[in-house]
C-alpha cells in the first residue's frame, strides 16, 4: 500500500500524509501526536512540578532546536480563551553559542537572532561567541583567575601520565586573539573523536556558567530520539558508561544541584521532527552543522561511525532508535555519585579510582628494558630562576607539577592520549580553574591531615 492510499490511522477518515514506522497519519493528526509528546515530557517533570523556574534554551540552529524552541514558545503562549490555562514554564531564554569562527563558517548568531525576532519577540535572546570559553572573566568561578597550564612531561609516557605546572599567565599569551587560540588547541589534538569531544565539553560548560548567569533553572536541550540512541553507544564504546545515565536521560537532576537538564525532545525521532518543521516553516531558517568530520568518510571518528550504523539499521529495522532509547531511558545514575568528584573538563561526576584501574589494564613499560629508557621526569618545578626565560614571567619556580590525568574522568583520560603537550596549555580557564581549586584543596588536606578524626575513631 502505497501513501496516497493509505488512511490516516488515528482519525481514520483523511488520507495519511505522513510514514512513521508502520504508521500513517494526516498532516493534523501528526501534529496533534508530536506536539502530545512534548507535552507529555513537560508535564511530568517532577522538577518542573515542584518549581517553576526560569528556563535557558539551547539552540544551535538546527532543526530539532528550532522546533524545540517553537514547541515551548507554543505551550508557553496563553490564548484569549485560555485566561485559567496553568502555566508549568517560567520566564524562557533563547541561547546560541556561535562556532563561526572556529569552522571558518558564515556568522550564524544574526540569523537566529533575525528569526528569533520576527517569530518570539517575547523570548530574549543571547548569544555568545565559542572562543569565548578561553575568557577568564566570563566563564569562570572567578571574573580574575589568571593561571594557565605548562607542560612537564616528555612524550615517552604522555599516554599514561601527564605532569602539569599552574603558572600565571604570560603577557604573551594574554595578547594573543582568542579565535587564534581557540584554533591552535584543537590543532594540536590529533583525532577527530578526542576534538569533538572537547568541543562538546566545552558547549556544556558554557551553557551551565550562561544558565546561571541569566539565573535560569533548567537547561532545555534539542536532542532527538534519534540523537540520544547515536550518543548512548557512542558514548558507551568511549568509556562514559558511568555518566551515560546523565548524558541521555530526559531529566538530569544529577549533574549539578543547582541546574536541571530536560531533554523534551527525547521521543522525537530526527524523520518526525523532519516532518513537523517543514510544516511549521521552521527549514527556512535551519543552519546545517558543520563539524571536523563533515563531508569525511564515517570511520574518522566514532560518533560519526556510530550514527552511520544506527541510521543505517534503522532504515530496514524502524524500531531500533526506539529500542535503544527506551533501554536508555531505564539506566538510573549510582546512588553514590560524589559531586565533589568532578571531571574537570566534562564537569560530570566520576568514579574514584579510575587512574590505578586503567594502570592495571595498560602496558606502560617492556620488561627487561633500559631504566634509562622507561624513567619518566615528574620534577616539582620546570622552570629556572630566572623567571624571564623559564615560563614568561609570573611563576614562583617552586609549584609543583600535578598529572592532569588524576583530574579527568575516564574517558577524557582516554582522549589525552591523542592531545599534544601544546594542547594541554591551551586549555580553557575553566578546567585549569578545577584544577587549581583542587590541588588547593588537596593541599590544605594534607596540611590538617593528623587532626583529621577516621570513622573508627569517632565510634571510640
Amino acid at each position: 500500500m502505497t501513501l496516497s492510499d493509505s488512511v490516516c490511522c488515528k482519525c481514520k477518515t483523511e488520507s495519511a500524509a505522513v510514514l512513521i514506522r508502520h504508521a500513517y497519519y494526516c498532516r493534523s493528526c501528526f501534529i496533534f501526536v508530536f506536539v502530545g509528546k512534548y507535552r507529555s515530557i513537560i508535564t511530568k517533570s517532577r522538577s518542573i512540578a515542584r518549581n517553576r523556574g526560569k528556563v535557558l534554551l539551547a539552540c544551535s540552529g538546527g532543526l530539532s532546536s528550532l522546533t524545540m524552541t517553537h514547541l515551548t514558545h507554543e505551550f508557553r503562549r496563553v490564548e484569549p480563551h485560555e485566561k485559567k490555562k496553568v502555566q508549568l514554564l517560567g520566564p524562557a531564554v533563547l541561547c546560541h553559542l556561535d562556532e563561526s569562527a572556529l569552522f571558518g563558517t558564515e556568522n550564524t548568531s544574526e540569523r537566529l537572532e533575525k528569526m528569533a525576532k520576527e517569530k518570539y519577540p517575547e523570548i530574549p535572546f543571547v548569544s555568545y561567541r565559542m572562543e569565548d570559553v578561553l575568557s577568564a572573566s566570563e566563564f569562570t568561578d572567578s571574573p580574575h583567575f589568571e593561571k594557565t597550564l605548562k607542560s612537564t612531561t616528555n612524550n615517552r609516557n604522555s599516554d599514561y601520565e601527564h605532569y602539569v605546572q599552574l603558572i600565571q599567565k604570560s603577557t604573551r599569551s594574554t595578547e594573543e586573539s582568542s579565535v587564534d587560540a581557540l584554533r591552535r588547541l584543537f590543532g594540536h589534538i590529533n583525532k577527530n573523536t578526542a576534538k569533538g569531544d572537547l568541543h562538546w565539553h566545552m558547549k556544556m560548560a558554557m551553557l551551565v556558567f550562561i544558565a546561571r548567569r541569566e539565573g535560569c533553572s533548567y537547561i532545555f536541550m534539542g536532542d532527538s530520539s534519534t540523537r540520544q540512541a547515536i550518543k548512548m553507544i557512542a558514548m558507551t564504546s568511549k568509556g562514559r558508561g558511568y555518566s551515560v545515565p546523565m548524558d541521555v536521560s530526559v531529566e538530569n537532576t544529577t549533574s549539578f544541584e543547582d541546574i536541571v537538564i530536560i531533554r523534551p525532545m527525547k521521543d522525537m525521532l530526527a524523520k518526525e521532527i523532519g516532518f513537523y518543521s517543514h510544516f511549521c516553516g521552521l527549514d527556512a531558517y535551519a543552519i546545517a552543522p558543520v563539524h571536523w568530520e563533515t563531508g569525511l568518510p564515517a570511520k574518522t571518528s566514532i560518533d560519526k561511525l556510530t550514527e552511520e550504523f544506527i541510521t543505517t539499521l534503522d532504515r530496514d529495522f524502524p524500531s531500533t532508535v526506539s529500542t535503544i532509547s527506551r533501554t536508555a531511558s531505564k539506566l538510573t545514575p549510582p546512588k553514590n555519585v560524589d559531586l565533589n568528584r568532578r571531571c574537570a573538563m566534562c564537569l560530570m561526576p566520576y568514579q574514584a579510582g579510575i587512574s590505578a584501574w586503567r594502570q592495571g589494564i595498560t602496558v606502560s613499560e617492556v620488561e627487561g628494558q633500559n631504566e634509562a629508557e622507561v624513567s619518566v621526569d615528574t620534577p616539582t618545578s620546570s622552570c629556572t630562576t630566572n623567571q624571564e626565560s623559564c615560563c614568561g614571567g609570573g611563576c614562583s619556580g617552586s609549584s609543583p607539577s600535578v598529572d592532569f590525568y588524576s583530574h579527568v574522568c575516564y574517558s577524557c583520560q582516554i582522549n589525552l592520549k591523542d592531545y599534544q603537550p601544546e594542547a594541554l596549555e591551551q586549555m580553557p580557564p575553566y578546567v585549569v580553574e578545577r584544577i587549581d581549586a583542587k590541588e588547593r584543596e588537596n593541599s590544605l588536606r594534607e596540611q590538617i591531615q593528623e587532626f583529621l578524626l577516621s570513622d573508627n575513631e569517632e565510634e571510640k
